[in-house]
């Protein structure tokens, strides 16, 4: 994964400026799974119709495997925090 990119989300996983969701990239009142935290911080456009869906996410994935991706929306969507799935991120990734 990219170093610098990987730095900045989990910076922003841990900064308190993104609500958290389950199952959906972004929601349409604007809380943000951790994936969508990582497209946000790359200005991905999510005005995509189906943002439930990860293969949207492959120019936005830095490098973060399609098995890394799936682990960490997981983890989002049984309820781990920003900060624990940062934590792994951290320590993981």
């Amino acid at each position: 994964m990219d170093a610098e990119i990987k730095r900045k989300w989990v910076q922003a996983l841990r900064s308190g400026k993104y609500e958290q969701t389950k199952g959906l990239l972004k929601s349409p009142d604007g809380a943000f799974c951790c994936i969508g935290v990582l497209g946000a911080i790359q200005s991905m456009d999510f005005k995509i119709k189906d943002l439930r869906s990860s293969t949207i996410m492959s120019k936005y994935s830095a490098g973060l495997s399609t098995i890394s991706q799936l682990k960490l929306a997981n983890m989002n969507d049984e309820g781990r925090s920003f900060a624990e799935i940062a934590d792994y991120i951290e320590a993981n990734l």
